[in-house]
């Protein structure tokens, strides 16, 4: 480091010195943990530095919003921010003496907060539930504006709101403030930071889009084609016949707005840039083109033969699927494994202390105990569906098709339609809305009422009726609510075919480079950051911060910094080489470049990647499902396996 030298004798100012120490790969070779603070009883999903660096603002399950100074690991303010659901994020309104606080959770509300004047938990003061129900993605504010903040939500919209003239809107889905309007949910957004103009909106259709603040208005009635009409550029992911879209999880500017950096879930980091002007039909062809390098080099690098396309669809959309419980973590983490690796204890060349005080180690125990017994009765359930499966395919070849066949038959396929129903296929035409409210209404119980009514032939008339118009009614409803549904997916469809057709002539953003190596796919919330103007960043499902050097591609840095997933990454506002993460541990952990030598990550870095790799496979062909799914499941495979045991049986009784 020469320069070190320009520095001692007054040749190189203090900033310069931080840039240029935080661009050196031997600084970020060096990051270590510091140390966590432990201010959460949750999970933390947002974690914000104030201008200066001095204090950290983060919001959690546990619903609390939290500054603490990071050097003295002290608690500065510490109140309940009126949220009852998951706070997403939290951000300080910028020249406020970081005294005012924003923050969005996942049941759409919008929180203002004074931390001089804190609202009681019954105050509806600082209020917005404008977003509805939806699920409210992220805030952010504008520079050196300290009254003006924006949302983006699942209800499509991006909202601007001015604290100078309310403080608070209860109406539900209400039409003021709408800034941005969409015919997809937009999960992620920023502000250029040198440029408060231009603001940077991830769609759910796998878009970037840019837009030109002069160019919105919040006073007029809202279209899409007004929406459209203040888009400078964008950039898409997926060909939109193939409806394959990948949601972005994270979009941010650098620091200096020149650049973009969108995080895709089960794909790559892509690197933009806002300035070049590229045809739609050229970005497309740049993007296979790109692809296909990466393609060639990735399997240049592991003496791989090169896998096309076809082959990697097939893989993809293998017709085994493996259910996974809500709440398993258990695919997550440092020690996680694609389910063909032998579970071997590897030693590592380094590791983090992840819990060291007394309870947060029982915590971890606990913690650990719980996901061995989920991953088995994900493990279990998986075998019974398909063992289920396999005997009834087996029967139905080698018999007759008589009507007790028919009814095993149906059930079967029932029970496939509820797996199929659950996955986010990519030919959603193909998908039949009955399946859907059968999984809702359950066509368990109608095919369980049809086995009663051939049994008990000696009941009584009446109750035969009843049982009879009970069938017929849930069958109308699930028909009414189908058609209704059928009904709104095909406005939607046309609403958004309209918005393509508006799309067509915008032109897009340049692709500069793309990331990949770690594992985005369990989180709804997975930050991916600027380190440095040499650097990129992001967190993983695998436990680590991975860090790749911005130009090339290639991985030089991954730190474990979680015991199952790390969600935020916020380098230090200063240029100072410090790192604050956090994730699924109830804690925020602090980095710096501790180490005395850097540190050679090569070895971890090649298995973690193949674990990734092979990890992102499964989970396209894994099915997460809640608990009351496999009460119905198992209701479902034991009436097919023993249906003499079921005349005395009903759902209830399975259930209890």
């Amino acid at each position: 480091m020469p320069y070190l030298s320009d520095r001692q004798y007054g040749l190189l100012p203090h900033r310069c010195l931080l840039v240029k120490l935080k661009n050196s790969s031997s600084i970020t070779r060096r990051l270590n943990l510091d140390y966590k603070l432990n201010v959460h009883r949750g999970c933390v999903n947002t974690i914000w530095w104030n201008e200066s660096g001095t204090t950290i603002l983060s919001g959690s399950d546990d619903q609390n919003l939290i500054v603490t100074n990071p050097y003295t690991q002290k608690v500065l303010t510490k109140v309940h921010s009126g949220h009852r659901e998951n706070i997403f994020s939290a951000k300080f309104l910028p020249e406020t003496n970081d005294r005012r606080v924003v923050s969005c959770s996942g049941d759409g509300v919008i929180f203002h907060t004074n931390f001089d004047r804190p609202n009681s938990s019954h105050s509806q003061e600082g209020c917005f539930t404008c977003h509805g129900s939806a699920t409210a993605y992220e805030v952010r504010t504008i520079p050196h504006t300290p009254n003006l903040f924006l949302s983006c939500s699942d209800d499509c919209t991006v909202r601007l709101y001015d604290l100078r003239t309310k403080n608070q809107c209860l109406k539900d889905q209400c039409k003021d403030d709408v800034l941005i309007k969409s015919n997809w949910g937009i999960t992620s957004m920023d502000v250029n930071p040198m440029n408060p103009n231009e603001i940077v909106c991830a769609c759910a259709d796998s878009s970037v889009r840019l837009y030109d603040h002069r160019k919105l208005s919040t006073q007029v009635p809202l279209t899409i084609s007004s929406s459209i009409n203040g888009l400078i550029s964008y950039f898409s992911l997926s060909d939109r016949k193939k409806q394959d879209q990948s949601r972005i999880t994270s979009v941010v500017f650098n620091s200096h707005g020149t650049e973009i950096l969108a995080s895709y879930s089960s794909e790559s980091i892509y690197l933009l840039d806002p300035k070049q002007v590229l045809s739609q039909e050229q970005m497309q062809e740049r993007l296979i083109e790109h692809k296909n390098n990466k393609r060639i080099k990735t399997n240049l690098n592991e003496n791989q033969p090169v896998l096309n396309n076809t082959q990697d669809k097939e893989n993809k959309n293998s017709p085994v699927k493996r259910l996974r419980l809500r709440g398993d973590w258990s695919d997550t983490g440092p020690e996680s494994r694609p389910s063909n690796e032998e579970e071997v204890v590897v030693e590592e060349t380094e590791t983090v202390p992840i819990q060291s005080d007394s309870s947060n180690e029982q915590q971890s125990s606990n913690r650990n105990l719980q996901n061995f017994f989920m991953q088995r009765m994900s493990d279990i359930l998986t075998q019974l569906v398909t063992s289920s499966t396999s005997e009834t395919e087996q029967t139905n070849e080698e018999t007759e098709i008589t009507t007790t066949t028919n009814e095993s038959s149906v059930s079967n396929e029932n029970n496939d339609h509820l797996v199929d129903s659950s996955t986010r296929t990519s030919n959603n035409d193909e998908t039949d809305p009955n399946h859907v409210f059968d999984l809702i209404y359950g066509e368990n119980e109608r095919l369980h009422t049809e086995d009663e009514d051939e049994d008990d032939d000696d009941d009584d008339d009446e109750e035969s009726q009843t049982t009879t118009n009970t069938t017929e009614s849930s069958r109308h409803a699930r028909t009414f609510l189908s058609s209704k549904w059928d009904r709104l997916r095909k406005c939607r469809e046309a609403e958004r075919s309209q918005e393509e057709n508006l799309l067509k002539n915008i032109p897009s953003l340049g692709l500069i480079n793309s990331y990949e190596g770690h594992r985005n796919a369990r989180t709804m919330i997975k930050e991916a950051n600027f380190w440095s103007d040499s650097y990129v960043m992001s967190g993983s499902d695998c436990g680590h911060i991975f860090i790749w050097d911005k130009f090339n591609g290639d991985i030089i840095r991954i730190i474990p910094a979680d015991e199952h997933v790390v969600n935020c990454v916020q380098p230090h506002p200063l240029n100072y080489p410090i790192l604050a993460s956090s994730g699924i541990d109830y804690d925020i952990k602090i980095f710096s470049p501790l180490a005395e030598i850097p540190i050679d990550d090569t070895e971890r870095i090649n298995r973690t990647v193949k674990r990734n790799h092979e990890m992102l496979e499964e989970t396209s062909s894994t099915v997460r499902v809640p608990a009351n799914f496999i009460f119905r499941m198992l209701t479902s495979i034991y009436r097919l396996r023993h249906p003499e045991d079921m005349s005395t049986l009903d759902d209830e009784d399975l259930t209890e």
